[in-house]
């Protein structure tokens, strides 16, 4: 078989076998190339593809929706059943524990939207969610005291006026006082003193009567001093200038104390000149020139309003 026999030379009898030898030999290369090329194109995929497929044989690690958008393999374990949050399960607050004024937590959805639907039962979630503490017993404070609500004012739901508010206390009245015979002396509080003229218009340099009211006020016959000498009757300008007076030349005279009953008036008189005075009754005596003047009588402390009339 080594030496080959035949018509032809042994030398073309080798290059036939060196020819078979190398085709084999090319043949058996080239199956071996196509063998590895194609190891190679499927060893060659997408790497991610092949990334997905490795982490699905594991399970999974994420949480939340993350979890739920990968189908996990078939298990044997049975699903968990789904606990009820406390805070979602009544809506009636119970006796003991007051209801929390904060907003109750929502649950969260076991299944979320972007979840594909699925036959098989969800995996149980990768961390439970912590239960719901229940909410410490809140001390109820105790009721503060009601406040007096204050008055509406006028005209706004008010039933009636509004209360007035009060007026100040009057002045303590002074104790009264008594003469030696035990009778009620009369209290300045209890005599009104009043000034007037005869006349309301005068003419320059007219004589005129001015007069003073004593009228008792109160509501006791008492006794009071009334004597001239206490009686004083004073002629002002408009501008309240002193114009004349009874004390400046005529002074009063005599001593008159007086029962008056009350109600009861005393009325006294003095006639004056028309003409000006001065104190000590010094200088020249003048008529009033025309204008607007006044007359006030005074009775001791006590003294008169003003009363008008015109010279001219």
């Amino acid at each position: 078989m080594m030496h080959p026999v035949g018509p032809l030379s042994p030398t073309v009898y080798w290059l036939r076998r060196i020819l078979a030898i190398g085709a084999a030999v090319v043949v058996l290369i080239g199956v071996v190339w196509f063998l590895a090329a194609r190891s190679s194109r499927s060893s060659g995929e997408d790497p991610s593809t092949a990334t997905a497929a490795a982490v699905g044989s594991a399970a999974p690690t994420f949480t939340g929706v993350l979890a739920s958008t990968s189908t996990p393999p078939p298990t044997s374990t049975p699903p968990a059943t789904p606990t009820t949050d406390p805070a979602a399960a009544s809506t009636t607050p119970s006796s003991e524990v007051p209801t929390s004024p904060a907003a109750p937590t929502t649950a969260a959805p076991s299944t979320p939207e972007a979840a594909p639907a699925s036959t098989e039962p969800a995996p149980p979630p990768a961390e439970s969610p912590a239960p719901a503490e229940t909410p410490a017993p809140v001390e109820t404070p105790a009721p503060a005291p009601a406040e007096t609500p204050a008055a509406p004012p006028a005209g706004e739901g008010s039933i009636g006026p509004a209360p007035a508010e009060p007026a100040p206390a009057p002045a303590p009245e002074p104790a009264p006082s008594y003469d030696a015979q035990g009778r009620l002396i009369c209290a300045d509080s209890a005599i009104a003193v009043t000034a007037g003229t005869d006349q309301a218009q005068l003419a320059t340099g007219q004589q005129a009567n001015l007069s003073m009211v004593i009228t008792n006020t109160g509501t006791q016959a008492c006794q009071r001093d009334v004597s001239g000498t206490l009686q004083v009757f004073t002629v002002l300008g408009a501008d309240g200038s002193r114009q004349w007076s009874t004390a400046d030349c005529f002074p009063g005279e005599g001593t008159e104390v007086r029962t008056l009953e009350p109600g009861q008036q005393v009325r006294y008189t003095v006639k004056w000149s028309g003409t000006t005075s001065a104190p000590g009754c010094v200088g020249d005596r003048v008529p009033l020139a025309p204008g607007a003047y006044t007359v006030v009588a005074a009775l001791g402390g006590l003294s008169s309003g003003p009363a008008g009339f015109i010279v001219g």
